[in-house]
């Protein structure tokens, strides 16, 4: 028996010595800790990782900073399995694994681990699409300082991200995915800021270059801005750098105190903006005084941020972060100041949005403000992301116009329990005498747009005065809600022999998103012709739909259908099963509670424009408003949460081509 074993080894013996010097495919070795770049705080790490050959791994060892080979104790496979541990220099250190098979062919792999006794903070942040926007999960980050890389990580379903085991010091982030443009974060302080938000957009062509523009950021003759020391005016110049690669022409250069300058509508405040350039590398020597700084700085010279971020035309991102001492001089500093008034939250979630840059120009729509209240909405698209997004609308008012009583900022605070209070934004002070019972009408705003925003989460809000003293208003809470969707459901798509007076029924999916009420209001129009029939409900004004909740005092299981009527010139109640308000019309808009639809008949409100549809005629019909609300019974039914589907068109009367717009041809009978 042995006699035969060793017969058969030596046989197999020369089967692998004929066959090895073909062979000349290497081992793949795979590492899973410690990872390229990481920063580690304590000097000894474990490696863990796998060596994988079509014949046999037979060797494995590691070299630490291109030292002599140390052996690993491994056993002989196809794919082996490897741990050990080595003890780091103080520093970037470079550990190289290897790996070798039967006939010699060597695999290797390299990282980069760095030893900082001091690293002992963390950075996290989450990477979106827009300003408010959604989530882009699967990102590549990088983080570097001092040019050498101490850490690559990849954003969660949710976009979030961590890096750990930080040292003191300025960091740069890179962000990375395809299909998307590049984005950079400069001068990242660590530990000073612990959270990052970091917008990332699709690309504009995914041929083109996806790194960012590299800015020189001057005070206009040459000298940094870096840690400088500035009073009442801020002067700067920014310039793309030529040498470094970009996709031209430039798109956009924003520059702003304090805060990340961007979309005008949630980066600007009443009291504050911030500087804008269209298309050029060059802004010239410019400055940032009056508004531009209100708010910031002290009499004695505080720390601040100016903040620049810059779009080429492949919207690469290029954002930088540079500290410097701001002396604000304004003597409101001295002022004794009152609490803000009647401070009012509301959330915005946007579930269909069109692009950051494609619409300029803002309109309002009506909505119901409260129970038997009407108002506008102001919106301007040029701030609305892509993708299912959410932000707070926060105003208030100061009524106190006294010169002596003016507040020199107004800083916004939000509390998920009313005891801690995070600050999240800081705009200038200021007074005014006229403070509108309509919420969206009041002086004072702020909109935060903080990604860690979530439906169904509640919310407090207040506005705390500063000058010599601090003075906090009330608060105001907002519980946002998620995206909603109300789908068409008949007449339905390409259907034939449709009544020439339909009803067209409407998915109503309140209660399942926590919503007290929906506004409808829906467009029929003639194909052949366009615009010969342009039916629209209530003439303009949307058709509220509300089932049973808690919050809207109606009981469960019954609807009130009601809106503003301009035949009437005022509010008229179609359908009221409870018979709280009117049931002399229990039925004129049937409604289906357990199912969540609504039915609209032709012409129910008497200001169709025709009597009935032609005969064998194709007409279609879409929703031209759909939103869900939530309404605020601690703050006098005020609607403190809105979720927007679809919206007019701010440049035609109907979009038909708008993307995710549902959209549903029917053709009528005899």
């Amino acid at each position: 028996m042995k006699k035969a074993s060793g017969v058969l080894g030596l046989l197999l013996g020369f089967i692998l010595a004929a066959c090895s010097p073909g062979d000349t495919v290497r081992p793949t070795v795979t590492l899973q800790s410690p990872t390229d770049g990481q920063t580690v705080n304590q000097d000894t790490v474990t490696v863990q990782g796998t060596a994988t050959d079509n014949l046999r791994v037979t060797r494995i060892t590691y070299q630490l900073n291109n030292g002599q080979e140390q052996s690993v104790n491994i056993n002989p496979g196809q794919q082996v399995s490897f741990q050990f541990q080595v003890t780091l220099q103080e520093g970037q250190n470079t550990l190289t694994v290897n790996a070798y098979d039967q006939a010699g062919n060597k695999g290797t792999a390299t990282v980069r681990v760095n030893y900082d006794p001091q690293a002992i903070h963390s950075l996290s942040g989450t990477v979106v699409s827009e300003y408010a926007g959604a989530p882009v999960s699967g990102t590549t980050l990088k983080l570097y300082r001092e040019d050498q890389l101490v850490g690559t990580t990849q954003t969660d379903s949710e976009g979030r991200f961590t890096f750990s085991s930080l040292s003191p010091g300025r960091y740069r982030l890179e962000a990375q995915k395809p299909g998307m443009a590049g984005s950079v974060v400069e001068g990242l302080l660590v530990p000073e800021m612990g959270s990052i938000t970091v917008i990332q957009k699709p690309a504009f062509d995914q041929n083109l270059s996806t790194t960012p523009a590299t800015l020189i950021i001057t005070d206009g003759s040459g000298s940094p801005l870096d840690n400088g020391n500035f009073t009442n005016t801020i002067p700067f110049q920014v310039q793309v750098d030529p040498s470094q690669d970009f996709v031209k022409p430039m798109r956009y250069i924003y520059v702003a105190l304090g805060r990340t300058p961007g979309s005008a509508f949630l980066t600007s405040t009443a009291t504050s903006g911030r500087r804008i350039f269209i298309e050029t590398e060059d802004t010239g020597p410019q400055n940032l005084s009056g508004a531009f700084v209100a708010g910031f700085g002290s009499a004695s010279g505080e720390r601040v941020y100016l903040e620049v971020v810059a779009y080429d035309f492949n919207l690469n991102r290029s954002h930088y972060l540079i500290p410097l001492t701001f002396v604000n001089t304004s003597t409101a500093q001295n002022n004794t100041v009152d609490a803000p008034t009647s401070v009012a939250a509301t959330a915005i979630t946007l579930s269909q949005a069109v692009g950051f840059f494609n619409v300029k120009a803002p309109f309002t729509l009506t909505v119901p403000l409260g129970r038997n209240q009407m108002g506008e909405l102001p919106l301007d698209l040029q701030g609305v992301p892509e993708g299912s997004n959410l932000y707070v609308e926060v105003r208030w008012c100061y009524t106190n116009t006294s010169p002596s009583a003016r507040p020199f900022a107004f800083r916004i605070e939000r509390s998920t329990d009313g005891q801690n209070w995070t600050p999240v934004g800081r705009v200038g002070g200021g007074a005014s005498s006229s403070c509108p019972s309509n919420a969206f009408n009041r002086p004072f705003f702020f909109r935060d747009a903080s990604p860690d925003l979530t439906p169904g989460q509640t919310y407090l809000y207040r506005v705390v005065a500063v000058g010599s003293n601090e003075a906090a208003s009330a608060s105001s809470s907002t519980t946002p809600l998620p995206p909603y969707f109300a789908p068409l459901l008949r007449p339905e798509d390409e259907s034939q022999g449709v009544s020439k007076t339909p009803d067209f029924v409407i998915g109503h999916p309140q209660l399942q998103i926590g919503a007290d009420g929906a506004a409808y209001n829906l467009v029929l129009w003639d194909t052949l012709t366009g615009d010969s029939v342009a039916w629209q409900t209530l003439a303009g004004y949307s058709l509220m739909v509300e089932f049973g909740t808690q919050g809207n005092g109606i009981p469960d299981g019954e609807a009130l259908v009601y809106g503003f009527h301009p035949g009437v010139g005022n509010l008229v109640i179609f359908t009221d099963t409870a018979g709280l308000l009117d049931p002399s019309k229990p039925n004129a808009v049937p409604v289906n509670v357990p199912q969540g639809t609504v039915t609209m008949p032709y012409n129910f409100d008497g200001l169709a424009q025709l009597p009935q549809l032609q005969t064998l005629r194709t007409y279609a019909w879409q929703l031209y408003v759909s939103h869900a609300y939530k309404y605020n019974p601690q703050e006098g039914y005020r609607i403190s949460a809105y979720s927007i589907q679809t919206w007019p068109s701010s440049t035609s009367f109907i979009r038909i081509t708008r993307p995710d717009t549902q959209v549903f041809d029917f053709t009528t009978g005899e």
